[in-house]
């Protein structure tokens, strides 16, 4: 018969077990502690650059929404059939499904590549509830099973506007949305920019009238719009794999690549290519439709480049491109286009559109690696109040809501060291303005650690409207 321990014996038994447990949970530590590792194609910003990239995306919003464009949000998921619906190769796309699906099962759902199918859906879907011309913006993360390189990421930030209409959508809002591309271009002040653009129409009407047929109009766009990545000798090789087209359409093809001038110099070149299809006509009057609404200032940009092409499906006229003039080796930072029948796979109704995607952290990436933009601040907080000892902090916290309330961001101390300590973490975060406050006489003083000032404050909601008018001019 086993007797039950007694109190030393079940103390010393828990210690015994006690220390097990230790050495196990010191042994399961050493072993199996995840090492910090960052994860190729996904990029993450420091606190300043973050900063910096909030500054860009609110110059970009604030003009998206001068023209009237809203926001709108839709899932990061879709269904992997309307995402495989135009022409996305399958291989691009992230499929989502639980760690411990039923074996066997397929997903369903898969990340979204771009904002656009998505926005398709959600227009079908909402239709009777939207306002037409639908003008919406969007900035969301898209997810692309893409090689990681510069420049090119697997989860990435993405800022779009696009105008939907219904049955119809006029020419100004084409001219619109190239506008805004141009006038963002200018504000973001990341120097001279090239505007490029093209017509689904020409490039139809140019190769319908070489003798290709539907489909390999389509294989061919594709060639072309690789010729940035593998230059005019690949682009013939990608041609010379097209079913049933000659060598002289290859060669037409490839010398209409080179076509790259002002829209009104466009006819002259189309004359000497021999094209005078009635899709061709059309293609060159629409370019001149927009060239004629767009901004001087736009219009100074603009350049019609017969290479443009766009790979994706479902452009069915403008194309556009554009790039950094100082930076012609990174490619393309906003892009996008006119779409007549994207929602046709959810709806019977005619809902054309046309917009841009701007990729936002293509763009900051370069921002970041070629200084144009001011990455300096760790912080947003504009005051510290320092603490003398813990027993102020009741009153110091009353004091820093009250600079909150006149809009002046303001941190107070988290502990009370000597305030050489204080200060030095502001100057660490980019704080400019340091509080000290007498705990008997509630004297307050300022100090500028940019000008080394350092002045009483008798009113701070006074103080705090100075420094207002002097952060906005």
């Amino acid at each position: 018969m086993l007797m039950s321990p007694g109190p030393e014996g079940r103390l010393e038994a828990l210690a015994l077990h006690s220390h097990r447990a230790v050495i196990g949970i010191s042994i399961t530590r050493e072993f199996f502690m995840a090492k910090p590792a960052k994860i190729s194609g996904f990029p993450e910003w420091l606190p300043e650059q973050k900063i910096a990239e909030d500054r860009v995306i609110s110059t970009i919003k604030g003009i998206y929404e001068s023209f009237g464009f809203s926001p709108i949000e839709t899932p990061a998921v879709e269904l992997i059939q309307t995402l495989a619906s135009k022409g996305v190769i399958d291989k691009e796309i992230f499929a989502v499904q639980r760690l411990r699906a039923e074996s066997g099962s397929e997903a369903e759902l898969g990340l979204h590549f771009d904002l656009t199918v998505p926005l398709a859906r959600y227009v079908a879907q909402h239709a009777h509830e939207l306002v037409f011309p639908f003008k919406r913006y969007q900035l969301q993360k898209v997810w692309r099973g893409d090689r990681p390189q510069k420049g090119r990421f697997r989860e990435f930030y993405q800022f779009d506007i696009d105008i939907v209409g219904r049955n119809e959508l006029p020419l100004s809002c084409d001219a619109e949305v190239v506008s805004v591309v141009g006038l963002v271009m200018e504000s973001l002040g990341f120097g001279p920019y090239s505007l490029r653009i093209n017509n689904r129409k020409l490039l139809a009407g140019i190769y319908s009238e070489l003798g290709l047929s539907e489909q390999a109009r389509k294989a061919a766009i594709v060639a072309v719009d690789k010729i940035l990545k593998i230059g005019k000798d690949g682009v013939k090789v990608e041609l010379q794999k097209i079913e049933g087209i000659s060598q002289e359409a290859i060669d037409t093809i490839v010398l209409s690549t080179s076509i790259a001038c002002r829209v009104d110099e466009l006819a002259e070149h189309i004359q000497r290519l021999k094209m005078s299809t009635p899709l061709v006509l059309e293609g060159m009057q629409e370019l001149q439709t927009i060239f004629s609404l767009v901004p001087r200032s736009v219009r100074d940009r603009l350049v019609v480049d017969l290479s443009l092409a766009r790979g994706l499906d479902y452009y069915t006229g403008l194309i556009v491109e554009t790039a950094l003039d100082r930076y012609p080796d990174f490619g393309s930072i906003v892009s996008g286009g006119r779409y007549d029948d994207l929602a046709s796979e959810f709806t019977d109704q005619k809902l054309p559109g046309v917009g841009v995607s701007i990729g936002l952290s293509r763009l900051m990436e370069l921002a970041f690696s070629e200084g144009l933009v001011a990455v300096s601040k760790k912080s947003l907080t504009d005051v510290l109040v320092t603490v003398y000892q813990e027993q102020d902090r009741e009153y110091l916290n009353q004091l820093a809501q009250e600079l909150r309330e006149c809009g002046i961001a303001t941190e107070v101390f988290y502990k009370s060291p000597k305030l050489g300590k204080q200060i030095e973490y502001a100057e660490a975060k980019g704080i400019r303005y340091v509080v000290f406050v007498d705990g008997a006489s509630r004297h307050v003083q300022i100090k500028d650690l940019e000008t080394k000032e350092q002045i009483s404050v008798a009113s701070l909601p006074e103080w705090a409207r100075t420094i207002r008018l002097g952060r906005h001019g």
